[in-house]
């Protein structure tokens, strides 16, 4: 069973503050919101109510979402989701109804191959994978990934046995707003009862999302997941507020009064007390991101972050750093060619191939001559191999590390995959009839 550090309380001793959350001012907007326009949802006709509320589940959904994601970064005491543009994919609903429908199919397909008992079977680890998916689905975007066996079970033997308690608090949660609706039912007015339907579940889908965030957050290093705020930050009961904390809350008082210079002013004065702050250099990004007018200012912060963020190793926050570049300045490439290599191979591996073709293509002609040149033809080659399944253009690259680069260690890893592609094409090729 993992452990959990002493600075961070494990999710099952802040089980009540899951239930507060929601009643936050901009939790509570939002489900108050999805509460009135539920009960609009149901004044309206057949098929135009159906449609309206499955809209709602989906926005429900996708705010849940992005709730999960800030706290499983380590957001624990803010609600700065709705000014947050760079956490919460817009597709995240749709792909868990992809992955809900895939569960269902193959149980039921089970259960007309093998019987009931096998269709049971699978349903019921379908229901215990679940959360794991949504979790995964929430830091990864990628519907593939959150599916694929390795990593659920990777995710949920990182967490241990505190996951099956993760499942069962989940279960009690997903059945607690039907049995709360019907206690409220003889006592509410007729009238009311969409409106209340609707709040209530929005208020348990964001306390279920906040637990998934939180759990996350509890055992992200045991799973090797990128924070921005770490446990050595988090304030214990009974010690003085972090300075940083306070000016964040300050920030987001500022931003709500529509205050924008002076929010940038005070993220700015932050960032010059501690420069090398990851905390503080993503929150000045993340306010030069939404405030309209501040592309350049973007632009100028985050060419000098980029550097830093690649020496220390933060892959994600980097990758996350230069597609925003990108938006705004589609030609831009990082200065320095020491930085391109593990920027690549971060995209590589988080399957962003568009930002790794975008890295990759005309190294050779910005840096002549470079050591890493031969490296960045391998990761060519991976690029044309894993995204578009060019093996032909692949095998003229790998001998062409071969050729110019014979001496070099990617000399040796373009024969090993050379190898291995000879070897999958003999898998796939048809033996011969004899």
């Amino acid at each position: 069973m993992t452990t959990t550090p002493a600075s961070i309380q494990p999710y099952w001793s802040r089980f009540g503050s899951f239930f507060v959350y929601p009643l936050a001012l901009e939790p509570l907007l939002y489900c108050l919101a999805f509460g009135v326009l539920a009960g609009l949802a149901s004044l309206l006709f057949v098929p135009v109510n159906l449609i309206l509320e499955l809209v709602l589940l989906v926005a429900t959904l996708r705010y849940g979402y992005r709730v999960l994601e800030r706290t499983a970064r380590g957001y624990l005491d803010d609600g700065e989701v709705f000014v947050d543009p760079v956490h919460g994919g817009k597709y995240l609903p749709y792909k868990q109804f992809v992955v809900i429908a895939i569960g269902l199919t193959l149980s039921a397909y089970a259960a007309t191959l093998g019987g009931r008992h096998l269709g049971m079977v699978l349903l019921v680890l379908f229901a215990l994978a679940l959360p794991a998916n949504t979790m995964l689905l929430a830091l990864t975007d990628d519907l593939g990934e959150s599916i694929s066996p390795p990593r659920l079970w990777a995710l949920m033997h990182g967490i241990g046995l505190p996951y099956l308690g993760l499942c069962g608090c989940l279960l009690l949660l997903s059945s607690s707003s039907g049995a709360l609706l019907n206690f409220l039912m003889p006592i509410i007015p007729q009238a009311l009862v969409s409106v209340v339907g609707g709040f209530v579940g929005a208020y348990f889908i964001v306390v279920m999302f906040r637990l998934m965030g939180y759990a996350l957050y509890q055992y992200h290093d045991v799973l090797g997941l990128a924070v921005d705020v770490g446990f050595e930050r988090q304030t214990p009961a009974g010690r003085p507020e972090d300075p940083a904390k306070r000016r964040a809350a300050q920030s987001a008082s500022l931003l709500k009064e529509g205050r924008y210079d002076e929010a940038i002013a005070l993220a700015r004065s932050e960032l010059a007390e501690t420069p090398g702050d990851a905390a503080a250099n993503l929150r000045l990004h993340r306010l030069l991101l939404a405030v309209p007018g501040q592309a350049q200012a973007m632009l100028e912060h985050a060419g000098k972050w980029l550097p830093s963020l690649v020496q220390e190793g933060q892959s994600r926050q980097a990758i996350d750093l230069l597609e925003a570049i990108w938006q705004q300045q589609p030609d831009y490439q990082p200065p320095l060619a020491n930085s391109v290599r593990p920027l690549a191979e971060a995209c590589l591996a988080a399957h962003r191939y568009a930002s790794a073709g975008r890295l990759l293509k005309g190294f050779d002609r910005r840096f002549p001559g470079h050591a890493e040149t031969a490296a960045i033809y391998l990761l060519g080659a991976r690029l044309l191999i894993e995204d578009q399944r060019d093996e032909a253009q692949a095998r003229r690259v790998l001998a062409a590390v071969r050729q110019h680069f014979p001496a070099t260690p990617a000399a040796a890893e373009a024969v090993r995959l050379g190898q291995l592609l000879d070897r999958l094409s003999a898998v796939a090729r048809p033996e011969r009839r004899v």
